[in-house]
């Protein structure tokens, strides 16, 4: 998950899934968290709701630092690997990423199916 930091939705999902987060990847020059999930797990997510939001999937391409790495300048671990800590529970994820956005967007109307 590519969540941006500039809106503030980021910082707010990070504060909302607290212990709950696994880990996650800051790049400073684009201004992003990277939120490590199980492959496919976001598929059916109504994204409509989360506008400045994006899922990648297996074939795109995150810079991933060294596992010391945990401060920059630079591409670095916000939220270091660690045992138990290497993909965040999807669901979670989705609930932060949904108050988050609210916060920084207003509430999102739900997509007419």
């Amino acid at each position: 998950m590519r969540v941006p930091l500039s809106l503030g939705i980021g910082e707010r999902a990070l504060d909302l899934l607290g212990e709950a987060t696994g880990s996650v990847i800051e790049n400073p020059f684009d201004k992003v968290l990277y939120w490590l999930i199980a492959l496919g797990s976001a598929a059916a997510w109504d994204m409509s709701r989360l506008p400045s939001i994006e899922v990648w999937g297996a074939t795109a391409y995150i810079e991933v630092p060294p596992a010391c790495r945990t401060t920059g300048p630079g591409v670095h671990w916000r939220v270091p690997l660690g045992y138990g800590r290497w993909l965040t529970e999807p669901t979670a994820l989705l609930s932060a990423l949904k108050i988050a956005t609210s916060a920084a967007l207003g509430p999102r109307e739900e997509a007419s199916r």
